[in-house]
């Protein structure tokens, strides 16, 4: 530590504090656009605020990858002619939230400090953290050896559809990814996240036969009555003691209810899976069990599935990253501890493609996903310190 400890680690708290009005100022605009996933047009104006920020860290080029229909993923890039290894800063731009609603519920900062905006928390702060880190270690010439690329995608909250395959255009060469999610507090400071479980999502169509409910009722197969029993079966493959649980919703079928369902429909999610083996097999197993047989054999079942997050399975590069955490805490007076999460984050798809993958680096909030969502503002200094000390001491470690 004597060489990190030469580090200017006031200078580093000191510019991370006079940058704050700017990231909040930030804030504000980002969370005063609607951003749903695949809102071209939202996505379009968060893009070109990032950018305006990000041009001003000298040595950033910028590239954008579009698809039709999503939106745009940002790859900024700082790479010195002879870099000594890569790393991914990453968070997402998009929301849960529809269109119409940033202007519903506009942003503002309350008596307490806190920053109310839709995204806020997840994950538009990742991007002020993220982004003024860099942007300081810069200033002070603490930025490593190595390249740096600032990935901001537009699609994690329908689960990464199209940014998977930026992340596995960059994973080659990668040494860790860290992503800018929303804080974890403990009960002593901070969690570095380096494990996280996989989810599942699916779908079930049951094709009955039709009848009047009155006139013909034992003629008729009830679609319904037939979704009733794969339900009840979904739930019983609940693993308390392991924490696995399968959630069914929503659910449709039938028509006016004078006649016996002739079609229904279920949708459900698999989560809390510890690892990509054996965990997800039996999670496959038990979905495609429900259309191997049916209570009424005159029924028809039907079941997809898909991976939503792979797990993030705790590794040795994972522990390291949360390491060089644990020194910056030190120096800021952070305590800083490696911990699990039971959530799924774009963490997770990196693991997937190669890359140990680290979370968490984001600023405290409240209220993810609801129209309470908020950050507390004076952690954005501390969680935008913590990483730019991080890259100085990446530096100083080569």
């Amino acid at each position: 530590m004597k060489g990190v400890l030469q580090m200017d680690i006031n200078k580093i708290k000191e510019l991370a504090e006079g940058y704050l009005q700017e990231q909040v100022d930030l804030l504000m605009r980002f969370t005063s656009v609607d951003s749903e996933s695949n809102y071209v047009e939202g996505n379009r104006q968060v893009i070109d605020m990032a950018r305006a920020v990000l041009e001003t860290i000298p040595g950033v080029t910028m590239e954008e990858m579009f698809f039709e229909g999503c939106g745009t993923h940002l790859i900024a890039r700082i790479k010195p002619e002879h870099p000594e290894g890569k790393i991914i800063l990453n968070s997402h731009m998009d929301t849960v939230f529809p269109v119409g609603y940033a202007a519903k519920f506009p942003p503002y900062v309350d008596e307490d400090n806190w920053l109310h905006g839709l995204g806020s928390g997840d994950c538009k702060a990742g991007f002020a953290v993220s982004a003024y880190a860099v942007k300081i270690a810069s200033e002070l010439g603490l930025l490593p050896n190595k390249e740096i690329v600032m990935l901001y995608s537009c699609d994690e909250e329908i689960g990464s559809i199209t940014s998977r395959k930026v992340f596995e255009k960059e994973a080659p060469g990668t040494e860790c990814a860290y992503i800018f999610e929303s804080a974890a507090k403990t009960d002593k400071g901070y969690g570095v996240v380096s494990q996280r479980k996989g989810v599942i999502l699916g779908a079930l169509d049951i094709k009955g036969v039709e009848a009047h409910a009155g006139g013909a009722y034992m003629a008729g197969h009830s679609a319904v009555k037939e979704l009733a029993h794969k339900i009840l079966k979904l739930y019983s493959f609940n693993d308390y003691d392991r924490e696995i649980y399968y959630n069914v919703a929503p659910i449709s079928g039938g028509r006016p209810n004078g006649i016996v369902a002739g079609d229904a429909h279920m949708e459900f999610c698999v989560a809390g899976l510890p690892d990509n083996g054996p965990s997800f097999a039996e999670a496959e197993a038990n979905i495609e069990s429900l259309a191997a047989s049916n209570e009424d054999p005159v029924c028809e079942t039907t079941v997809s599935h898909r991976i939503l997050f792979p797990a993030l399975e705790k590794n040795e590069m994972g522990h390291k990253a949360f390491q060089i955490a644990e020194k910056a805490g030190q120096l800021l007076g952070i305590t800083m501890e490696e911990i699990a999460e039971p959530t799924a984050t774009d963490a997770n798809w990196f693991y997937s493609f190669g890359v140990p993958a680290v979370d968490a680096f984001g600023p405290v909030e409240s209220g993810m996903h609801t129209t309470e969502e908020k950050v507390y503002i004076p952690t954005i200094t501390e969680k935008t310190a913590l990483f730019a000390a991080m890259l100085g001491i990446m530096k100083e470690e080569q």
